[in-house]
């Protein structure tokens, strides 16, 4: 099952990489400005995020199976329709809000979801193999797109692409993926029994607050703080998918060679990935620190590139604190109130993120359109990333009433 879902969430991610690269010609057809495409981009992940703590219900309720099947199928149309847009109100609709709600049924909560049902002891493993896949694609997912309009291709032909791949990796999730190890009648990690697996639970901190709900998870400082490191490793990484490419291309990069950078962040976001399941080992909320600080970095070297070399060490920060970030995220969640409540409380994690990822791709247009630089938003962006970056050094796991209780002064 696991190879079916890295294919699955790896193609999955399509639509978000091709965004920027099909931009430019949306921009000239359409006649849309840069702020255009960031109000589009942003309620994209507003309606995202918003739609978020419906699909963690849905998964406590029903699983990611049908969650990831339904989500592909009706996605799927959403992007078709974004391949016939006639103007920028179609792209707010059709991309923005239809395909806002929509595709994040069918990305990454359902995905981390998987993870955290499926495995205990070897869980940020598990996620870190799982997310990688992203990464991997992207750059193919780049070259494709790149080849296809250089071939004389259209960003039309692009979204019809991106829609018919959706509904077959709505079939494909359908056929391959599975709720959870007792559906099978297997249990978490591979474990042969329950001794073996409350075995497991003794000798990790991994599933130490697995009595946690939503409700009550929500309520915590650590969940507040960790919504405020979600915004730093997410942001940036939003905040280029929109503007990446265009500012790649405003300091003196062909298209081909921006590109390729980008393809280069998003490449090298697997080996971040991949250290995700150091996770398993090391506090998880440690690596998130120490992610941060690499994509803050990275987001404030950006702004200044000019060369070649220059723009590879700041976007290989960026890609290497992205990945290392994604996972640790995850896992300091799981870690933090475990398999019960993660599903929603991720969900209203991207609910509350969800408005700055609305607006912060438009406020950054904006400021270009009028300020002729990405000066300001970039090094706002990368202080709020390296502010996260700290929070998370200092993040300690919550501790129920009860439990504070037990233990006395």
């Amino acid at each position: 099952m696991l190879p079916a879902a890295w294919l699955i969430y790896g193609l999955g991610a399509a639509p978000f990489y091709s965004w920027g690269v099909f931009l430019p010609q949306m921009l000239e057809e359409l006649g849309m400005s840069r702020a255009d495409s960031g109000w589009a981009f942003g309620i994209w992940s507003f309606c995202g995020g918003a739609v978020a703590p419906l699909i963690g219900v849905c998964l406590t309720r029903f699983g990611p199976r049908p969650v990831f099947t339904a989500g592909f199928l009706t996605v799927s149309l959403a992007y078709y329709m974004t391949s016939r847009a006639q103007d920028r109100w179609d792209v707010l609709l059709y991309f923005g809000v239809f395909a806002g709600l929509t595709h994040t049924f069918s990305t990454v909560l359902p995905t981390q979801t998987l993870a955290a049902n499926w495995f205990l002891k070897w869980r940020a493993s598990a996620m870190a193999f799982l997310l990688i896949a992203a990464g991997v694609m992207a750059p193919l997912i780049y070259r494709f797109d790149h080849s296809l309009l250089a071939g004389g291709g259209t960003w039309r032909e692009g979204w019809a692409i991106i829609a018919g791949l959706c509904a077959v990796l709505g079939v494909l999730s359908f056929l391959f993926l599975r709720n959870t190890p007792e559906s099978m009648g297997q249990l978490r990690d591979g474990a042969r029994s329950l001794d073996q697996l409350k075995a497991t639970t003794a000798r990790t901190v991994a599933e130490a607050h697995d009595e946690w709900v939503a409700r009550d998870a929500v309520r915590t400082p650590q969940f507040v703080l960790m919504v405020l490191c979600g915004l730093g490793y997410a942001v940036p990484w939003g905040v280029l998918a929109n503007h990446g490419n265009l500012h790649l291309l405003d300091v003196g990069f062909e298209g081909g060679e921006a590109a390729a950078l980008l393809a280069l962040m998003v490449f090298v976001s697997i080996f971040g990935r991949a250290s995700g399941a150091l996770g398993d080992r090391i506090s998880p909320p440690r690596l998130l620190g120490f992610a941060l600080a690499m994509e803050g970095t990275g987001m404030a070297l950006l702004l200044f590139v000019r060369t070649t070399g220059q723009a590879r060490v700041a976007l290989i920060l960026l890609g290497l604190g992205f990945g290392l970030a994604y996972i640790s995220q995850a896992a300091t969640f799981a870690r933090f109130f475990g398999r019960r409540a993660f599903a929603t409380t991720t969900g209203v994690r991207f609910a509350v993120g969800a408005g700055f990822g609305a607006t912060i791709p438009a406020v950054t247009g904006w400021a270009f359109d009028t300020q002729g630089t990405y000066a300001v938003p970039f090094l706002t962006i990368a202080a709020v990333t390296l502010t996260g970056s700290v929070v998370a050094f200092l993040l300690q796991p919550p501790r129920k009433k009860q439990d504070a209780a037990r233990q006395g002064p």
